[in-house]
């Protein structure tokens, strides 16, 4: 790909390598449904027009310059640039603390708040380094084959020629569960992946922002930098809005049909650089301008310098993105002794979106951005940003909420800070604490925080955790790096506090952990067995996340998702509150949305019921769209299809796989719908999809049999053996003999291959009525996964609770 910007205009130009044509025609379907116009500042008349490209000029000219030719101010604004351009939160947030900082003049100011409008404008934001998608392997290619480049290319074409941002993201992470599923991609695929969708699909959004506010400014003859603040405070930018939306029946039609189109590309694409014959490296031909960072050498040492002067807080998106790839950045490969000592002064000291950006421009000069792990980095940090889009700038000196006056309002017991936390920081936080204690009084107006000990410091003893609510002594603990998005988790534990005082007459303990321990038999026992059971967790036996089953913590993460749900309802993001974005961009705590049976939400309103009842309207609101009578996505359709029995032998999961194809034809069946154009468009994409998922579904049983067996008979190397000849077998790529390693054992995989493909068409046992049963009934739309658990457990658990 390169990245063409001219006279103003930026011209998107794919040259097509011989490989690539066939990518370029299985996107023609999607680019038929209409790509989004390409927008040229040029388009703009009179001063608007005149001042982004003074703008655009000025941020060129300074990141010409030599570093000591940059004073103080000018440094500074060329990290408002790279944040910018790493995506480190929305451009139109960045505008606005660039307007307000006390460290640079008015005009620059000004200069730096145009200069980045333009870089929205010509679609140079939220850059996104190609070798993360390095880890979403494609059958096995290496780095060397530049394969994660090639991916972004199709990712990027797909979002950009989606009819909606939302449904290119979806079609994108569609495309990769499918591929996942029959061993394609690598399964950690589809988390990055979401990632990098978020990225492309933000840029998108902000290059409209930027051009419905300008052409907004010159049709009212008003200023665009106020009429951008007015903007930021009725919540009119996209980009700056919440992912958890209603998705449009247009959205739907788009993922159902797209998603397996896109799927086809990325098989292709692993076909093509897997065959024997590629043995060049295909890297992008020209340069993309929005990989050029602002920040290079002396530029960014000297902004790393400024940055610990001006001293701004820790921000919990930035600090926990680099705590958890602490080990990844400091142990990695390749690296110099000095090189080594960087990173890990990188990691001690990257804690807010300045020294981020500031911290890896001094990495990249010295040569010590090796490897994926600090592009890994700084995608964490951009996306998990994305729920602070909302945040109103604050600047050491501005006013916050005396301790005092937040004690009375709300009724805490006390609000202490730690003896090394910076006074400049304290309104900071104060601030912090009360937006979240009033967005979430905003979701559950009878919450209350009577009698709570806040302490902004550090956790007690040895406790290894985001942040720390003490039942003992009901005291909550936010750590200043880490506390901010953890809020609404930590104060759900304090209703469970509340409910084990008011219910069972306990101090010091949580009620759901009570009511599931003792066997209680009541109301909230029998709700927290059916939440234990439908909220989606993530793998329990994870060593770095102990207890995730404890039944506290399922109701935690259960109203921290609640929260988030209801605020997004409103248009609304909680940053402060709430990490949590949609089901797949979970955040950096370990909140999850509920499975797609849908009986996690009953429950939790149970619970909730007892101690802080959600409003009627949002109640009914949260029931209709995640509760079991909702209407499923494409996507989940199809993972309900590719989960099913994946931890089973291959002849019972390929029995499953077809119990769910059964079920989800219930879905997206032949049913009596109105004769709308739309719906039956709609329709016929589900059942493409539906066949879609079946094939990948029984193909990725068979793959993860063929690997189960390579692994026992032969360890590590046979298997390796065992994932070339899939990737050949598979991709139809040319290939000789088979390793030596497995050769007794390719009649075994080509059985069970046979059996597989026989299941995906329909035609065996197992498959023989999978999408085309005689006396199937039909739920049109609803969800006939709601009752999928053992003996109907959500009705007869629904019941005992008195649901």
């Amino acid at each position: 790909m390169s990245l063409l910007i001219h006279s103003g205009r930026n011209l998107r130009r794919i040259r097509l390598l011989p490989g690539r044509v066939l990518l370029a025609f299985l996107f023609l379907v999607i680019l038929s449904l209409g790509a989004c116009s390409r927008i040229s500042s040029g388009a703009f008349n009179g001063d608007v027009n005149g001042l982004v490209t003074e703008g655009r000029a000025y941020l060129a000219e300074l990141s010409s310059r030599p570093a000591d030719h940059l004073a103080d101010h000018e440094v500074i604004a060329l990290g408002y640039a790279e944040r910018a351009r790493l995506g480190l939160g929305s451009p139109f947030r960045l505008i606005e603390y660039a307007l307000r900082d006390p460290d640079l003049p008015d005009e620059t100011r000004t200069l730096v708040a145009y200069g980045i409008l333009s870089r929205a404008l010509d679609g140079a934001t939220y850059f996104v380094d190609p070798r993360v998608l390095e880890r979403a392997r494609l059958g096995g290619i290496t780095s060397a084959l530049n394969a994660g480049t090639r991916q972004l290319e199709l990712i990027e074409e797909a979002v950009s020629g989606a009819p909606t941002v939302m449904a290119g993201e979806r079609t994108v992470r569609l495309g990769y569960l499918l591929t996942a599923s029959d061993g394609t991609a690598d399964p950690v695929a589809n988390t990055i992946v979401a990632h990098v969708a978020a990225m492309i699909g933000d840029r998108r959004r902000a290059r409209e922002d930027a051009s419905r506010l300008l052409r907004t400014a010159r049709n009212t003859h008003e200023d665009p930098l106020t009429l951008l603040e007015a903007w930021r405070r009725e919540l009119r930018f996209s980009v700056e809005q919440p992912r958890m939306v209603p998705v449009t029946m247009r959205e739907e039609e788009a993922e159902a049909r797209n998603g397996p189109i896109f799927a086809m590309a990325l098989r292709s694409l692993a076909q093509r650089l897997g065959s024997p014959t590629t043995l060049v490296d295909e890297s992008a031909d020209g340069e993309d301008l929005n990989s050029r960072p602002f920040l290079e050498g002396h530029v960014a040492e000297r902004l790393r310098a400024l940055s610990s002067l001006r001293d701004y807080p820790a921000q919990a998106p930035v600090a926990v993105a680099v705590e958890i790839n602490r080990d990844g950045l400091s142990g990695g490969m390749g690296l110099t002794r000095v090189q080594r000592l960087a990173r890990e002064e990188f990691v001690g000291e990257a804690w807010n979106e300045e020294k981020l950006a500031a911290g890896a421009g001094v990495l990249t000069g010295m040569g010590a951005d090796v490897g994926d792990r600090l592009s890994l980095v700084l995608l964490q940090a951009a996306t998990f940003l994305r729920v602070w889009n909302q945040e109103e700038p604050w600047f050491p000196g501005d006013p916050a909420p005396a301790v005092r006056e937040m004690e009375a309002r709300f009724g805490i017991s006390s609000i202490s800070f730690d003896d090394g936390l910076p006074d400049s920081w304290r309104s900071y936080y104060l601030r912090m604490l009360a937006r979240s204690l009033t967005e979430l009084q905003r979701v559950l107006p009878r919450t209350s925080v009577r009698g709570v000990e806040i302490v902004i410091g550090k956790l007690p003893g040895d406790a290894q955790a985001l942040a720390l609510h003490e039942p003992g002594s009901r005291t909550l603990y936010l750590p200043p790096r880490s506390g901010a998005g953890t809020i609404a988790h930590e104060l759900a534990h304090d209703l469970d506090w509340q409910l084990a005082r008011r219910r069972y007459v306990v101090r010091g303990g949580y009620a759901t952990d009570m009511a599931v321990r003792d066997n209680r038999g009541d109301r909230i026992a029998a709700a927290m067995m059916e939440l234990s059971a439908s909220l989606v967790q993530p793998d329990l036996d994870d060593e770095s996340m102990p207890r995730l089953g404890r039944p506290a913590e399922v109701f935690a993460r259960g109203t921290d998702w609640l929260v988030a749900a209801v605020l997004a309802r409103d248009g609304r993001l909680g940053g402060y509150l709430t990490s949590f974005q949609d089901p797949v961009l979970t955040g950096y705590g370990t909140t999850r949305g509920p499975d797609i049976s849908g009986a996690a939400v009953p429950a939790l309103l149970a619970i909730l019921d007892e101690v802080s009842p959600v409003p009627e309207p949002a109640r009914e609101w949260v029931l209709n769209r995640y509760g079991p009578s909702r209407t499923l996505m494409g996507s989940e359709l199809a993972g309900a299809v590719i989960d099913a029995g994946r931890d089973l032998p291959l002849e019972a999961r390929l029995q499953k796989i077809h119990d769910a194809g059964l079920r989800l034809y219930q879905a997206v069946g032949d049913c009596g719908f109105s004769s709308a154009a739309g719906i039956r468009r709609l329709t016929a994409a589900q059942h493409t999809l539906a066949d879609v998922s079946l094939g990948a579904a029984t193909r990725g049983a068979a793959v993860d049999a063929i690997r189960s067996l390579a692994t026992e008979f032969g360890g590590v190397y046979t298997r390796r053996a065992a994932d070339a000849w899939i990737t050949r077998r598979l991709g139809g790529a040319p290939g000789g003999l088979p390793d030596p390693a497995i050769v007794e054992l390719v009649p075994a995989f080509e059985e069970y291959l046979t059996r597989a493909e026989t299941a995906g068409k329909g035609g065996g046992p197992a498959g023989q009525t999978a999408f085309r049963p005689r006396n199937t009934p039909s739920l049109c739309g609803g969800n006939p996964f709601a009752a999928d658990t053992p003996v109907d457990r959500f009705r007869n658990s629904a019941g005992r609770a008195g649901l």
